[in-house]
């Protein structure tokens, strides 16, 4: 007896009675919707929301115990803006100290993962509201510390290993596939654009910034008189160029993983001795690139260090039927648009003219981290035409030594700066023009004028590109040559 012949050009998948011919692929968001939901185990993003809860309170204690309160939020007389977020203002002494303590608290929440979404929410709130309260407080790792909150708030971290999956508010111990995908391309985004943003002439053939920073810590044991050399800074911008590049794609791939993630804790552990300023970020990041591994991996540690056989998450009842377990189209999509922003978000430099190194326009949310060193002065020449009388003004008078030197070296503070300037003399009756004599060095070059001199900032507005800001120096003058 002969069996009929299947058609040629058809396919039938398990349970499927709908024919599809060769050659006519699924639609491609159907494809990512059914890779993205599929169920995983919930214990790295676990340990992640563990990390970044504790990250959280030490960021909350570090706050107040270095009194950064009262000198980089409540007390300044003036705060620098971002551009629409001008309506941001600080609370009082005591209700910013309240907001940190609330910051805090929230993120020992996270890490519990009791009322899990809530606390997610007030946490980031309120650390998008300390943070936008003023620009000179800007730091890439706070910016992580944001996005990663609103990472975490979109995906079931406290699936597993919470006080709410204790009490029972929470389903299953599994996840969706798309939630651990966010996170690792959240994390990846970090190191590809540090990476790119270190592709430049300074960084790679001058070890700059590095060969200026290197030489203060000649007294650390063997180490210490190495670094005084050249070729070392150049050697070792060289290694973090290609660390950050590489370790993505090296984290990405099972044979090369556990190498990749033994070298992302040397490289953080070597930049927090140096370079202590980074603060928290380097133990983020740490903790954060372990959602790289098998989405099980903590379990398997955990049964390893026991000595017990493995024991794979408990599935929920209704895990067999794919239907309850599918994720919206929309919520994929989603989540494709968020890592999209995430891309373009750095490149926004290449669509303006000028150097962002020099210029700063662009420069923010692009991950160049530890890429320039810069210093500058500047003073203000104040003019008013009722009575012909010009002086000069360092506006020190308005703001914080660290607010002074970040407004030295950026163009679009010292607008800023110039704005209030002339808003304080019209306190006074006086209506003024103010222009700027500012000079800053990029990367040990001799200082050089940045701002148009002729130019009244007081009537400036706010651009993407200011026409006003002058050439970086094209001769590098640079220091040791």
């Amino acid at each position: 007896m002969t069996l009929p012949r299947r058609p040629s050009g058809t396919v039938t998948s398990g349970g499927d009675r709908a024919r599809r011919p060769f050659g006519v692929p699924r639609r491609p968001l159907s494809v990512l919707v059914a890779r993205a939901s599929r169920p995983v185990d919930g214990a790295s993003l676990a340990v992640a929301r563990i990390a970044f809860g504790l990250v959280g309170v030490l960021v909350a204690a570090r706050t107040i115990a270095n009194g950064w309160v009262e000198e980089l939020y409540a007390g300044p007389r003036h705060h620098f803006t971002y551009a629409g977020f001008g309506w941001v203002h600080p609370p009082s002494v005591t209700g910013t100290y309240a907001l940190v303590l609330v910051i805090g608290l929230a993120a020992a929440c996270v890490a519990l993962g009791w009322r899990y979404r809530l606390a997610l929410t007030v946490f980031l709130v309120a650390f998008a509201w300390l943070e936008l309260i003023d620009v000179a407080t800007y730091l890439n790792h706070y910016w992580f510390v944001t996005l990663f909150a609103a990472v975490l708030l979109a995906v079931p971290a406290h699936a597993c290993w919470s006080l709410d999956a204790r009490r029972g508010r929470v389903r299953r111990a599994t996840v969706p596939f798309g939630a651990i995908v966010l996170v690792r391309a959240q994390v990846g985004v970090v190191y590809v654009f540090a990476g790119l943003a270190k592709l430049h002439t300074d960084w790679l053939l001058h070890g700059l910034p590095l060969r200026m920073w290197l030489p203060t810590h000649a007294d650390l044991a063997i180490v210490g008189p190495w670094l005084a050399e050249p070729w070392v800074a150049i050697a070792l911008n060289w290694a973090a160029a290609l660390f950050d590049l590489l370790v993505v794609p090296a984290l990405c791939y099972r044979r090369t993983r556990p190498f990749a993630w033994i070298a992302v804790v040397a490289f953080h552990l070597a930049t927090w001795r140096l370079f202590p300023m980074i603060g928290v970020f380097p133990w983020l990041m740490i903790a954060t690139s372990t959602a790289f591994f098998a989405p099980d991996w903590p379990r398997r540690i955990a049964a390893w260090a026991r000595r017990a056989p493995y024991v794979a998450a408990p599935a929920s009842r209704d895990l067999a039927d794919t239907r309850t377990a599918r994720l919206p189209a929309l919520v994929v999509a989603v989540g494709l648009v968020w890592i999209a922003v995430q891309l373009v978000l750095p490149l926004r430099g290449l669509t303006i003219p000028g150097d962002a190194r020099w210029t700063n326009e662009g420069y923010r949310f692009a991950w160049t981290v530890l890429a320039t060193e810069k210093g500058g002065r500047v003073s203000f020449r104040v003019h008013d035409h009722a009575t012909d009388r010009t002086w000069i003004t360092d506006a020190t008078n308005l703001y914080t030594a660290r607010q002074w030197r970040a407004m030295a070296t950026e163009p679009e503070l010292i607008r800023q700066a110039a704005h209030q300037i002339a808003r304080e003399q019209a306190r006074h009756g006086r209506a003024v023009e103010v222009r700027a004599d500012a000079f800053v060095s990029l990367n040990g070059r001799a200082a050089t004028r940045i701002v148009d001199r002729t130019v009244d900032l007081a009537r400036e507005p706010y651009r993407i590109h200011q026409r006003w800001i002058l050439p970086v120096p094209e001769e590098p003058s640079l220091v040791g040559r």
